[in-house]
């Protein structure tokens, strides 16, 4: 954290994450990930070698060639927005009579589980208190990407999207691979629902309440099968866990469809099955038995209380056993937990057990009544930069991907708190965060732009980043440490 300080009370908040993903995408490329001059020329060498470049391939060598943007690893995410909040601060510590005092903070792990975030909004409240600032708003600095000329992307974010990770374990009933119908295979069912849910906006049926402004649609980070070696038998269980962006901000709405899509899931794999059946029958020309199969959908909270109910205390133990074995990842811990809850309920598939896994984040959003007066001297900051600079910044409400911003204004409450808590299979304590000392004030977004980050083609818009935010930063900075705004 770093002060600015000046004249009177007033003080606004410039913060953003310093950590990046990892480098091992570059290749070969590699040992350049963090020198972005050296990594361009390596880049261009290697790209102009290529015989049948990608369509990404032949942008990235046009975005390079035209030196019009700058490649390598945290140069857009986010290394860029925290260098504009440092350059805004100081072209303010530049003034010879300063209005109001900037708050610079750099935090860690956003990457991650926000843990920095976290931490730093419990101590800003009482940072400020300590040396007598009266917060006014803070701005995030996080990039947003754009992979034409950067007219979506080069914006002041009012929010920002909440994320939900609904994980769906499919269980089905296990027979020898020589006896397929005998059974049923969960990977069909969970193929059926990745087939369905994969980059389908339309999979939830949520709409959005912002013509023209949709969140990236849902895709899975999770897919695996449950069992830890081979054997002729088919896979008990198969765990897949969807992460959902939305602007809705009832976490119960998206869950409750997403029930609806796994019952879908399930019955369509059910009647495939059949079909397959029948078609392998014709070709051996006799019939093949098949049972009737019949499938359910469990909440979470169901399948726990029917494995406490024969063994009490089971998910306590899980869980320490979990967090032992797998501290840095929650939802792996999520898919072992709920996967030897099943041992303890004797249930059979077809079904599926559906719950919630970490990480959440809460939707961010202005508020409505508290902060008019800042939407309108934004509006009109905005209008008068774009005249100022022949630019086009646009006001868009809400941030498309995650960010540290949900943390300091979420719009949330009690009840979808508690809600999440009852279908997670791991404690999460700090979800009781989103209710703790909230700052109250107004909090935006703007940032770099520029393509494919956690790519290999990870690259900022120069003059954007260099030249135009560092600028607009500071003259909104300077707008709302005046007493009037």
């Amino acid at each position: 954290m770093a002060l600015a300080p000046g004249a009177g009370t007033a003080c606004v908040v410039l913060t953003g994450h310093y950590d990046v993903v990892d480098t091992s995408n570059y290749g070969a490329l590699e040992p350049f990930a963090f020198d972005p001059e050296n990594l361009a020329k390596k880049m261009l060498q290697s790209l102009s070698s290529k015989q049948k470049p990608s369509p990404s391939e032949v942008l990235l060598k046009r975005d390079l060639e035209s030196a019009s943007f700058i490649p390598g690893r945290g140069m857009l995410d986010m290394k860029s927005g925290l260098a504009a909040g440092i350059a805004a601060l100081a072209d303010f510590l530049g003034e010879n009579e300063r209005s109001g005092n900037i708050i610079y903070m750099a935090v860690p792990d956003e990457e991650g589980s926000s843990v920095g975030m976290k931490t730093a909004k419990k101590i800003l409240s009482a940072f400020a208190s300590e040396h007598g600032l009266r917060l006014k708003a803070l701005i995030n600095l996080d990039a947003a990407v754009d992979q034409g000329d950067g007219a979506e992307a080069k914006a002041v974010f009012l929010g920002s999207v909440s994320k939900l990770l609904p994980f769906v374990l499919f269980v089905g009933k296990p027979a020898h691979a020589g006896a397929p119908f005998d059974g049923f295979n969960p990977v069909m069912a969970a193929s059926v629902f990745a087939r369905e849910a994969e980059c389908n906006s339309e999979c939830l049926n949520i709409r959005t309440i912002f013509p023209g402004e949709e969140p990236p649609p849902p895709t899975i980070l999770y897919y695996r099968e449950m069992r830890s070696r081979y054997d002729v038998t088919m896979p008990a269980d198969v765990f897949c866990a969807l992460n959902v962006l939305t602007f809705e901000k009832s976490p119960a709405k998206v869950f409750e469809n997403l029930k609806l899509l796994v019952q879908k899931a399930l019955d369509s794999s059910i009647s495939l099955l059949y079909e397959r059946m029948s078609a392998f029958s014709r070709k051996q020309n006799e019939h093949v038995a098949m049972q009737k199969l019949s499938s359910e959908v469990l909440d979470l909270p169901e399948l726990i209380n029917r494995a406490e109910y024969v063994a009490p205390g089971i998910l306590e133990r899980l869980r320490r056993i979990a967090e032992k074995n797998f501290p840095e990842d929650k939802v792996l811990q999520t898919a072992k937990i709920v996967h030897e809850l099943l041992t303890y309920t004797q249930i059979e598939g077809p079904c599926a057990v559906v719950g919630l896994a970490p990480p959440y984040y809460a939707k961010a959003e202005l508020n409505p009544e508290r902060d008019q007066a800042f939407l309108a001297y934004i509006k009109d900051e905005i209008a008068q930069f774009n005249r100022d600079h022949e630019e086009s910044i646009k006001l868009r409400p809400y941030f498309p991907g995650i960010s540290d911003m949900s943390f300091l204004a979420p719009s949330v409450d009690q009840q979808s708190i508690e809600y999440i808590k009852q279908r997670s299979a791991v404690d999460q304590p700090d979800l009781d965060g989103y209710l703790r000392d909230p700052l109250e004030i107004p909090v935006i977004n703007i940032g770099p732009w520029g393509r494919e980050y956690h790519q290999s083609g990870e690259r900022v818009n120069r003059h954007y980043a260099f030249n135009i935010l560092p600028d607009l930063v500071f003259q909104i900075c300077q707008g709302l440490l005046k007493d009037n705004v």
